[in-house]
């Protein structure tokens, strides 16, 4: 799909992944958003956490443990109030399981949906990743944003894409991780609400 022909899908899901800026594209985004003065609500890797190529990583030195395959982020912060989500709990250092912190995204996701019930001009999710495969993490935001008729952009991981695919029931366009096809997006579909 062409970047002009986008304005009609309400969801830019950028195609993430290990070795992918997705999540620096995403947050740098959120920032320009959020500088321009649009209502962006949402919560995304933190600028000082990106360009760091771990995210969707399996973990690494400073994890405290873990696996190849579990995503890893070290925290989310809330675009609107700026409040931070801990990603990981210390499990101790011989731990080889995964530790994400499923409490805290719960929270994230609470705060994000509060933030939706009012409306916003745009949420932006740092991802669609395994845990919202598996109907946690972040899906009730995902949820909410969608059932508020409100645009999202997001990145979607490779190993949660036909979950996504069925979830977003062509309300989506898949996107490079590139600024420029999320530039492309926001321009068409912005545009088209300042129409409406």
């Amino acid at each position: 799909m062409s970047f002009e022909s986008n304005q009609s899908m309400p969801i830019a899901a950028l195609r993430g992944g290990p070795g992918t800026p997705a999540a620096d594209v995403l947050t740098a985004f959120a920032l320009r958003r959020k500088a321009e003065g649009v209502d962006i609500v949402g919560v995304i890797v933190p600028p000082e956490d990106t360009g760091r190529g771990h995210h969707g990583h399996g973990h690494g030195a400073g994890h405290g443990g873990g696996h190849e395959g579990c995503e890893c982020r070290s925290e989310l912060v809330d675009i609107a109030t700026g409040d931070r989500y801990a990603m990981h709990q210390d499990l101790g250092s011989g731990s080889q399981a995964c530790n994400l912190n499923s409490s805290s995204l719960a929270l994230a996701a609470g705060a994000v949906e509060r933030a939706v019930a009012r409306k916003p001009a745009l949420v932006v999710l740092s991802r669609f990743g395994g845990q919202e495969a598996v109907r946690g993490g972040l899906m009730s935001a995902f949820q909410a944003a969608i059932a508020a008729g409100v645009p999202v952009a997001c990145v979607v991981t490779p190993k949660a894409e036909d979950v996504w695919n069925d979830f977003a029931q062509g309300l989506s366009v898949s996107l490079p991780p590139e600024a420029e096809a999320l530039e492309a997006w926001w321009r068409d579909h912005a545009l088209g609400r300042n129409a409406a």
